[in-house]
């Protein structure tokens, strides 16, 4: 007789322990080899690394080193490893039915299962612990509250995935599909974003970047708990590459205890699926009725959608098409492909391929409105996705990238680019179609990018081609032409592309190439002029003068310039092949650069830095640089300032050009 009151089988319990012992061996080991053997290998070797020479501590080296130490991958795979090995009988039939045939109730079975996967994905993070608190204690390092912190991490991620685990494991009858949605169900929000997003970016206006602002969500723990529930380290240094300062942060406790709420509901959930769960939904596709017409839906939906975006994006690089007559296509090709893969999904759900019913028919209807609907709303910008320009008070900064990059912090300059970028949307109609009714006039890319205050991103990158065209319009000139003359003013480009300390800075090191062409061995010979017989003072003097050329060549639109047409890069006429840079600095302020920022490189993470070095491709017209480059010695013959086209003329690369 089954018992109906016991959470718990000591038998049963000791049997699963027997299968699954090897995965918390394995986790340990592993664990192990991470953290406390590297950790002793690291302090018995601290002072021949740079840590020592940098002015860490070991405290300070252990916060730092189990900040980038993994732990949500681990229990991640652990998790549906112990689940899949302590539920295997529910997915064969004579297992399943002898399982379910002894005095045991299927809550004692549950919660034994559970408990039993439990401990033995837990104890070798404790034990990973203990052994970490004892050699800490050894050592002397107090970095006790990374060490359980971390573990903290690890025991509330195994009972998430542990969870979620058990719930996947109930909706199928099937081992293979049953992990398969454990995946989906971990990755499932940031799957959903990424199809709206993949879409945006082959359908909708200033869309095509939409992938590099996907963010991860609290729905996809597997991806949000790694780098939001951590141990944290804030490291500055000073000139010397010493350390200024060194603090640490344990990230994410409010987060852990969500998860953990989370983690009983799905514990809950997926009891009384099992609880309900009939032996012979044993190798169903889905095990789960209510599951099965939102499986369906979700895969016909999502896919063919991303499917119909593709076939319209295919089209259109093979030829360039109107922005209606695109969205047109993957119209047709979602609601298509769409209703085929409804079929299928269904044909592995019912598992025949007798689905071709008129109640089939009415929820394939149902899901072709639902797509038709939403793609119209994409269409017409509904959410005004494709106007989306973020109010002022909301922008810590805003960035334009074309042929250079600019980042604006102050609020005047933030809301002049808004006020461009709003203007520039004005009347969509022409420059959503730009690459088909100006295909034979030459263009590029421009993009908007706004950091907002709460960290998260909006990127918007446009197809602009060349306003000195005699085929553009005066709707396209109105839009583009403002931006041009907001890049190419002087004084941003000084304080954009040379940067913040450009008016106050020595030149601490300039470098120009020249280049002599040899008849005997019929190719150039490269020189540059280092001036080693200056000192550093005379150096500097010299730079000096040929950076206030810089400066002049700059006031008279001649370097820097914007060109939507990328004329001043792609004129191998004008273009010199020879290479010019110089070095910007200042001991007292901090270099800001906009290029660091707009990647989001993390410059600032690292330290203050003072010096930048500016590289840039002349062009014949840049009369003032030559002049003062030939008067202080940097070259001596004309000869020795060649183009790219005359360079590609005398090496005969004129078949394969050069180009920078």
């Amino acid at each position: 007789m089954q018992s109906k009151t016991s959470f718990f089988s000591l038998v049963l319990f000791k049997k699963n322990i027997s299968r699954t012992w090897i995965v918390g061996l394995l986790e340990f080991i592993l664990l192990t080899i991470i953290m406390p053997i590297d950790f002793i290998i690291s302090m018995a070797h601290f002072d021949d690394y740079w840590y020592a020479e940098s002015g860490y501590t070991k405290t300070a080296m252990w916060y730092e080193s189990i900040s980038y130490k993994p732990i949500v991958p681990f229990t991640f795979v652990v998790a549906i490893l112990l689940a899949g090995i302590t539920l295997w009988y529910l997915f064969f039939k004579r297992d399943n039915y002898m399982m379910h045939a002894f005095p045991v109730s299927r809550k004692s079975l549950y919660f034994t299962s559970f408990i039993s996967c439990s401990i033995v994905g837990l104890l070798p993070l404790i034990l990973n612990a203990i052994v970490l608190t004892v050699i800490a204690v050894a050592e002397q390092v107090h970095a006790f509250d990374a060490i359980w912190y971390y573990t903290l991490v690890g025991v509330v991620s195994t009972e998430l995935f542990l969870s979620i685990a058990f719930f996947s494991l109930m909706t199928s009858g099937q081992i293979v599909t049953a992990i398969v949605f454990y995946f989906i169900f971990n990755f499932l929000y940031t799957l959903i974003e990424i199809a709206f997003r993949l879409t945006a970016s082959l359908l909708l206006f200033g869309m095509s970047e939409s992938l590099s602002g996907l963010t991860y969500n609290m729905a996809s723990p597997i991806l949000f708990m790694g780098s939001n529930c951590k141990v944290s380290t804030y490291t500055t240094y000073d000139d010397l590459g010493q350390i200024k300062t060194f603090t640490h942060n344990l990230d994410g406790a409010g987060y852990l205890l969500i998860y953990a709420v989370v983690a009983i509901v799905f514990i809950a959930i997926a009891y009384l699926l099992y609880k309900a769960k009939k032996l012979e939904t044993v190798h169903d596709f889905i095990s789960v009725s209510f599951l099965k017409p939102v499986f369906s839906v979700g895969i016909s939906f999502f896919v063919s959608m991303v499917a119909g975006a593709f076939v319209a994006g295919l089209v259109d690089s093979a030829h360039y098409l109107r922005y209606s007559t695109r969205f047109a296509i993957a119209i047709i090709s979602t609601l298509v492909i769409g209703c085929i893969i409804f079929y299928a999904t269904q044909m592995m759900i019912e598992k025949t391929i007798r689905v071709f019913s008129a109640k089939k028919f009415g929820f394939m209807i149902c899901y072709t409105l639902a797509a038709f609907v939403a793609m119209l709303l994409m269409r017409t910008d509904v959410f005004k996705l494709e106007n989306k320009v973020p109010d002022a008070e909301d922008i810590a900064w805003v960035g334009i990238q074309s042929n250079y990059t600019m980042v604006f912090t102050d609020e005047e300059e933030i809301y002049s680019v808004r006020e461009l970028h709003k203007n520039f949307l004005a009347d969509k109609k022409e420059l959503r179609d730009v690459n088909v009714i100006y295909q034979d006039v030459p263009g590029s890319t421009i993009s908007f990018k706004y950091k907002l205050k709460n960290g998260k991103v909006v990127l918007r990158t446009y197809s602009v081609v060349d306003t000195n065209s005699e085929e553009v319009s005066d709707t396209y000139l109105s839009a583009t032409e403002p931006i041009l003359d907001y890049l190419n003013y002087p004084a941003r480009i000084k304080e954009h592309i040379i940067g913040n300390i450009w008016n106050n800075c020595d030149i601490t090191d300039m470098t120009f190439s020249t280049y002599t062409y040899d008849e005997k061995i019929q190719d150039f010979h490269s020189s540059m002029e280092s001036f080693d017989y200056l000192t550093e003072k005379e150096k500097l003097a010299k730079n000096k003068k040929v950076y206030e050329a810089v400066l002049k060549d700059i006031d008279e639109g001649k370097l820097f310039i914007t060109d939507f047409g990328m004329e001043s890069f792609y004129d191998e006429d004008d273009v010199l092949y020879n290479d010019f840079s110089f070095v910007v600095y200042n001991s007292e302020v901090p270099y800001f650069s906009d290029e660091e920022t707009y990647w989001d490189y993390g410059w600032a993470e690292n330290g203050a830095t003072y010096e930048r070095s500016i590289y840039t491709m002349l062009t014949r017209d840049c009369t003032n640089i030559l002049h003062a480059l030939k008067a202080e010695g940097f070259y001596e013959d004309d000869n020795q300032i060649i183009t790219i086209s005359e360079y590609n003329d005398i090496m005969g690369y004129n078949d394969d050009p050069i180009i920078y």
